[in-house]
């Protein structure tokens, strides 16, 4: 009876099953691949994001195919005389060579983290997920309302009845928690993705064998994309980790058991606690599989994913007042979820915009997934449009694939930072694919081998090649632009700090006047939502007017919110940015003379402000010790320096007289009210 129970559970693929519908879904992945980059769908809908300009791109890729082709025909012309079968003597064991890879892959992370972010976050996702992971870390579900609202706040964050959370889910905030308390929160990607060598490996090796699960590992570990994220803060590479994990599990073992089931069903729910869309998307090709005669191995997925789902339930209704409410709709509303409508930001998302945003991020693919000579996707595409793919273990890969893009497709946000973020969901599946993609050539070489050429020995050299050149030359011009980008982000006051000696201060950091502006109508308790959108649609003048008069008025923050839902109603077409200044987000209406208030706030942009928000996460949990960052509220400091009698002030900005520069730390003296 134990015997029945394993062969039904059992994982491995089923060679018998023809299935050709699945060959014309590979059809379609190979043409998304490679047709649907090239029109310039970004322009035709009017889509915000248009992507990366694609003819130098083609015209480069263009060399790269003339060089890389020729290369590999030079090398199977010379490889003629070469022994008819190459073996190595002395191949190195599956174990060894899966954790070297896992190493690389883990060291190549750290040192970019070190040396080209300089261990800090650069988008705002990663920083507010570590500032709710000082929460955590400090055994609190949320951190302490600021008493000062408005001098501390920052973006994807609220203050709800619970204290000051993040809008993320917590499954990332909680490994980042870990890395927090283990004095290395720089750690917890670059080592989640040297794991995530060892699940491709093992879930690879399930549906297609060793061999391709071998490519499958090494393409992983020399994936620029995976790489990059890994030296991040960000919760898709703990979203993608986890889902391996939970792959691994259904594929990876020779005798599937069902603790191998519970434990995937946990994986896969911690993913979904990790990012929602994600983890939904990381279900669909077990789903596929269990629906090939393995019905009875879901209930125990389900079971292992049940104490997740309480504990998020739990979490949500502590954070957020209900089970079902996600931070995400907390802060921005309805808005922010799947479907075409007006999007957070007050834009209609058409589905032509969301072709655009998948046209795009395919774009993105090519160009991101290795920093290829050559487009990334095009073994992929070879495959895909002249393989034979009819089998259980084609299907789980193709709708591996298309899972995550479909679901991104009724999303209205294009997520870009280091590549199409929100399509490294699907990262492993594209070097399992791309990896089968190998094998198939290699054997299709192989066979095809003569005395006029070696076609495998031609393939090898182009390999060889394609992987030189784009260490070489591609990938070092990614990492200059990536050093060299963002230096705000990249530097350290509270590391000058430590080496004077100080343990105790208040820094206060000048923002500009619009970063102002909105985190003092958060503070009045308007949704970030209605904020964002009243902030890129009305005259800063106005809305710094309306808010000065807000503040302390007693009125209630819904009140506010329909006299700013009114103010956008009344102003039909959003104001011009204002062209060339320091802050590229301002709004003024042209020739319109502005109050003696907003020639004030003006020059201060003008004498130089720098950015808070990178700085946040540092702050101690309560605000009341060691080193705190706050914004710089100028007239408004009495209040704020008030709650830090004898404290010693310092600024964090520009030097005088040169407000382009990068900001520096400026001692101020001996706090108190009035004392700067």
């Amino acid at each position: 009876m134990a015997h029945h129970s394993v062969q039904l559970l059992s994982s491995a693929p089923k060679e018998i099953v023809t299935l050709a519908p699945t060959r014309w879904l590979w059809v379609a992945i190979a043409l998304v691949a490679v047709v649907l980059p090239l029109p310039p769908l970004a322009a035709w809908s009017g889509a915000a994001d248009i992507g990366p300009i694609w003819a130098p791109h083609m015209m480069s890729w263009g060399l790269g195919l003339l060089v890389v082709v020729t290369v590999g025909l030079v090398a199977g012309r010379l490889g003629t005389r070469a022994p008819a079968k190459l073996r190595l003597r002395h191949r190195v064991p599956d174990g060894w060579y899966v954790a070297s890879l896992a190493v690389v892959i883990a060291l190549a992370s750290t040192i970019v983290s070190w040396t080209v972010f300089a261990q800090n976050p650069h988008l705002i996702d990663e920083i507010a997920q570590l500032l709710h992971a000082r929460a955590f870390a400090a055994g609190r579900l949320a951190l302490p309302a600021p008493e000062f609202q408005q001098a501390f706040l920052t973006s994807h964050t609220w203050v709800a009845d619970a204290g000051w959370i993040s809008q993320y889910p917590p499954g990332h905030t909680a490994l980042l928690a870990i890395g927090l308390l283990a004095g290395a929160e720089w750690l917890v990607d670059p080592v989640l993705g040297g794991l995530g060598t060892v699940f491709v490996f093992l879930t690879a090796r399930g549906l297609y064998g060793r061999r391709v699960a071998r490519a499958a590992a090494f393409l992983w570990a020399v994936s620029a994309w995976v790489m990059f994220m890994s030296a991040s803060y960000m919760n898709h590479v703990g979203a993608v980790t986890l889902a391996l994990l939970g792959w691994a599990l259904v594929w990876g073992p020779r005798q599937l058991k069902w603790y191998h089931l519970i434990g995937a069903g946990l994986a896969l729910a911690c993913a979904t606690a990790a990012r929602p869309l994600d983890g939904l998307a990381a279900a669909v090709p077990v789903l596929v599989w269990a629906a090939h005669g393995r019905w009875r191995s879901i209930p125990w997925v389900v079971v292992g994913g049940v104490p997740v789902a309480i504990a998020w339930g739990y979490l949500n209704w502590r954070l957020h007042g209900s089970p079902w409410m996600l931070g995400y709709s907390l802060l921005y509303g309805a808005e922010h979820g799947l479907g075409f409508h007006i999007d957070p930001w007050g834009q209609p998302f058409t589905p032509a915009v969301a072709l655009s945003n998948t046209a795009v991020a395919v774009r993105r693919l090519h160009l991101y997934l290795y920093e290829w000579p050559i487009p990334a996707l095009l073994p992929l595409a070879i495959w895909a449009a002249f393989g034979r793919q009819r089998r259980e273990r084609d299907l789980i890969l193709a709708v591996g694939l298309i899972a995550a893009p479909v679901m991104y497709f009724f999303y209205w946000h294009s997520g870009f930072f280091l590549g199409p973020r929100f399509y490294y969901a699907i990262a492993p599946w594209l070097v399992i694919a791309t990896a089968r993609a190998w094998i198939w050539g290699w054997v299709l070489a192989k066979r095809s081998a003569n005395a006029t050429i070696r076609w495998d020995i031609a393939l090898a050299g182009a390999t060889v090649c394609v992987l030189l050149w784009g260490w070489t030359s591609v990938l070092p011009a990614r990492v200059d632009l990536y050093r060299s980008g963002l230096q705000t982000f990249k530097l350290h006051p509270e590391r000058t700090l430590d080496e004077l000696g100080v343990e105790r201060a208040l820094v206060l950091v000048p923002t500009s006047w619009g970063s102002r502006i909105i985190s003092d109508l958060w503070a009045m308790g308007v949704k970030p939502g209605i904020v964002e959108r009243a902030y890129r649609h009305i005259d800063a003048c106005r809305l710094d007017r309306f808010r000065r008069r807000m503040r302390g008025s007693g009125t209630s923050s819904q009140e506010i919110s329909d006299a700013l839902e009114q103010m956008i109603r009344t102003q039909p077409v959003a104001v011009p940015k204002v062209p060339s200044w320091p802050d590229p987000t301002l709004r003024l209406v042209p020739g319109q003379p502005v109050s003696e208030a907003c020639e004030e706030e003006l020059r201060r942009d003008l004498a130089g402000f720098t950015l808070y928000t990178n700085l946040a996460w540092r702050n101690p949990v309560g605000l009341q010790s060691g080193i705190v960052y706050t914004r710089d509220l100028f007239e408004e400091n009495d209040v704020l320096l008030a709650q830090y009698p004898g404290w010693p002030i310092w600024r964090f900005a520009p030097p005088d007289g040169d407000p382009a520069s990068l900001p520096e730390l400026i001692f101020l003296g001996p706090g108190g009210p009035g004392e700067q």
